[in-house]
């Protein structure tokens, strides 16, 4: 048998246990608008605590799952980008496009499901999981430590979302 060699190939579903998994990884389906009715339903400063806590949970364990496609392929830093640009809408996540411009990394996300059909007027940039699977991803490939935020969404009113990793501050 070859490797499987993308995400929807590596997923094995165990209907007895009631799970579907990658590996040791376990995922969940889950609808978006679902998702993100939790934050549209709390207050401005609750909802900005909530979304930096999304953001930082989804560093770490996007981290994790980021550094597994690395070692799985021996990635460099383009061709985990190339993995995760293939990854990214197998998961739902919509199509991201990073580009490099000196010491920063620059992210578009074309149909984020976090941005998408947003239920309250935002007051805030919402794509927290993508910032923080953006600051893991960028981390990995320049290896050092990176931050990344979310300069445009559309739940603001903008066509795509824009998000930008630089270097953490020592």
């Amino acid at each position: 048998m070859t490797n499987p060699t993308t995400f929807r190939e590596r997923l094995t579903w165990d209907l007895e246990k009631g799970e579907m998994r990658d590996g040791p990884v376990r995922y969940l389906l889950i609808r978006p608008d679902t998702l993100m009715g939790i934050f549209a339903r709390l207050e401005p400063a609750e909802r900005a605590r909530a979304l930096d806590a999304f953001k930082n949970s989804t560093i770490e364990h996007g981290r994790k799952s980021a550094s597994r496609y690395q070692q799985m392929g021996n990635l460099d830093a383009e061709a985990l980008f190339a993995t995760i640009h293939a990854t990214s809408p197998q998961l739902g996540w919509g199509r991201w496009t990073i580009e490099r411009d000196g010491d920063l990394l620059n992210l578009t996300v074309r149909n984020s499901p976090f941005a998408a059909d947003y239920e309250a007027k935002a007051d805030r940039p919402i794509c927290a999981p993508i910032a923080g699977m953006f600051t893991a991803v960028a981390g990995l490939a320049t290896g050092r430590p990176m931050v990344a935020d979310e300069l445009e969404c559309v739940a603001l009113g903008a066509s795509v979302c824009r998000f930008q990793a630089r270097p953490a501050q020592a």
